[in-house]
């Protein structure tokens, strides 16, 4: 019952959740002909609300869940998002309390960066043909994804990263 109960287990499930929506919904349905990184915003979103620690945690869990499915080599989406996670808490750190506004602009910002970044790590470890322009507008979409859907996101996150949930009477 103990594991239930552990944030870690609900980060895997939520992930899942996440990653079956990026992989089926997100893959069909197109915005300027580019899918919406909703993987990208999820770590970035976890990234914000919580410290740096938790959010390269949840980078590298759904970087690895999500290499898992694709055909890239496993371990560079994990990379990537684990520096989108750790780098969204980072900048937020700066700010006393930041505003809500604020919060979705530099989620969207960081998960708009990832989407840049990933092509650029596929191209170091050798993996050719993902330099093109095309990142940019993969980029862009996801920017207006997460504007649209970090909000939502975000009481999601703090659910999935609580220490404790009870579990009934005590």
């Amino acid at each position: 019952m103990q594991l239930v109960a552990s944030r870690w287990f609900r980060l895997v499930l939520v992930t899942m959740l996440v990653l079956s929506l990026q992989t089926t919904l997100l893959s069909e349905v197109r915005f300027f002909g580019y899918s919406v990184q909703l993987m990208a915003i999820f770590v970035a979103v976890a990234g914000s609300v919580h410290d740096v620690r938790v959010g390269a945690i949840v980078g590298l869990v759904s970087g690895f869940m999500y290499d898992a499915v694709l055909a890239t080599p496993l371990g560079i989406s994990a990379l990537v998002l684990g520096a989108a996670g750790a780098g969204t808490a980072v900048v937020l750190q700066t700010f006393r309390e930041p505003t809500w506004w604020l919060r979705i602009l530099v989620v969207s910002v960081a998960a708009a960066l990832s989407e840049i970044l990933l092509p650029l790590t596929k191209a170091v470890v050798g993996l050719g043909g993902w330099l093109s322009p095309r990142m940019f507008a993969v980029s862009l979409v996801t920017f207006m994804g997460g504007l649209v859907f970090s909000a939502p996101l975000i009481p999601i996150s703090r659910w999935t990263l609580r220490e404790q949930v009870s579990l009934g009477r005590r």
